[in-house]
């Protein structure tokens, strides 16, 4: 990163009173290189805003449903969603698992397997959950270096490629203190160098201060301010540009979206899958907010991401909506039997197994085996696994619309997923 990269503010040098700017770091082979350390988010609004994007999200996000409110369905497809989440946001920096892997019961899987791709999308998962829960009992107080350290601590912890101690902020002397992003070559081509590791824990203080401040919030909410796109865009920009961690950052300041959405009041939209079809239109706004303290591009990138993502949202939960109807004019079950039952299940747990059926419907082993064998015959679960024992059954159709890529029609997911319905199981 070349220092006459950046905007006046940030090429001035850093100094206590100014509190931003740039500096040296102390470390052998680092010496002639500038860092940035990045201002507190904007209290005011940014100049050259686009107002129509803005206007669209807006309308989007205040008209959602608090979050534990709103329809079975909207509640569902939240859940539903969240997994997706995962996979995408994980997907971005190398992770690689699948949704099938995620809405797989436990005891199909190896619980201890370790460090591997697939417990750390899980890992993911459980981070966005456990961080709701925060929101839930904290409200926008929750959002705290603390919460952020813990959301690290469970995403990365099972990583294979995480050389670090995760939920451990960079500090100066302990290894992966200084990071660059993008030096794939010589330290001097890297793409951004954010903050030294002495300026770490006080600039994310910083920025999540900004992320729980209840006067900004509110004005913002009132359209006197930062409303939540712009809260959105501009909290994520000035978190990747703090880079509190020595990896992993990404997938922590993405899961800090949905947590933002819920503590403002609303069920959250997940928005990585289109951030990943369209990482290099993200990557160039993100450096023009922290390089140029340009807040346009990010802003008007989240925008289209939440407008893209609601309609992504509506044609999926119309086709999962559309799934236990046609299911039931495909079996004629009984109203009272155990595959009937099922078929309420299969929406939320589109993969199961004897026992974890048997479970959800509070019977025996033997009636939920039965319940699906009847499934299985009649194309509504798929056997995945072709053996007497340990049985995986899955919703193809549900996985389908979870799994298909970010925009394309459900209608030609299911259509695929009947194809395999159509097969004979594996042996």
């Amino acid at each position: 990163m070349r220092r006459e990269e950046l905007t006046g503010r940030l090429r001035q040098p850093f100094t206590p009173e100014r509190g931003f700017g740039t500096a040296r770091v102390a470390r052998p082979g680092y010496e002639n290189l500038w860092f940035v350390v990045p201002p507190p988010p904007p209290v005011e609004l940014p100049s050259r805003l686009p107002i129509d994007s803005i206007a669209g999200a807006n309308r989007i996000l205040l008209a959602r449903p608090p979050l534990d409110a709103g329809s079975d369905l909207e509640r569902l497809a939240a859940f539903l969603f969240a997994t997706r989440e995962a996979v995408s946001s994980s997907r971005m920096e190398g992770t690689w698992s699948t949704v099938d892997h995620l809405l797989t019961p436990a005891e199909a899987y190896d619980l201890g397997e370790g460090r591997s791709a697939h417990s750390a999308v899980r890992g993911y998962a459980v981070a966005i959950e456990q961080g709701l829960e925060q929101i839930r009992r904290h409200g926008v107080d929750a959002m705290t270096v603390p919460l952020v350290c813990r959301l690290h601590a469970l995403v990365m912890s099972k990583d294979p490629a995480f050389q670090g101690v995760a939920g451990r902020l960079r500090t100066p002397g302990l290894p992966g203190d200084v990071v660059q992003i993008g030096a794939f070559g010589r330290k001097e081509d890297s793409i951004y160098n954010p903050a030294p590791p002495d300026q770490v824990a006080r600039c994310l203080e910083a920025v999540m201060a900004w992320m729980r401040d209840r006067t900004l919030i509110e004005m913002g909410d009132a359209g006197m301010g930062l409303s939540l796109p712009l809260r959105l865009a501009i909290g994520h920009a000035h978190f990747e540009a703090v880079h509190p961690f020595s990896d992993g950052n990404g997938r922590v300041g993405r899961i800090l979206w949905p947590l933002q959405m819920a503590a403002a009041g609303h069920l959250p939209l997940y928005i990585s899958g289109y951030i990943e079809q369209q990482r290099d239109d993200y990557r160039r706004a993100l450096e023009a907010a922290q390089k140029q303290l340009r807040y346009s591009e990010i802003v008007d990138f989240v925008a289209k991401a939440i407008l893209a993502s609601h309609e992504e949202e509506a044609a999926s939960k119309a086709a999962i909506a559309g799934l236990p109807e046609a299911w039931r004019a495909r079996g004629r079950f009984r109203r009272d039997s155990s595959a009937h039952r099922a078929l309420s299940v299969l929406i939320r747990k589109p993969i199961v197994t004897t026992r974890s059926l048997a479970l959800e419907l509070d019977v025996s082993v033997q009636a939920a085996t039965s319940a699906l064998n009847a499934l299985t015959s009649h194309g509504i679960l798929r056997e995945r696994t072709g053996q007497g024992r340990n049985r995986v059954f899955a919703a193809e159709e549900v996985i389908a619309i979870l799994s298909r890529p970010f925009g394309e029609d459900p209608e030609i997911a299911i259509e695929g997923a009947r194809q395999k319905l159509a097969s004979p199981p594996p042996r």
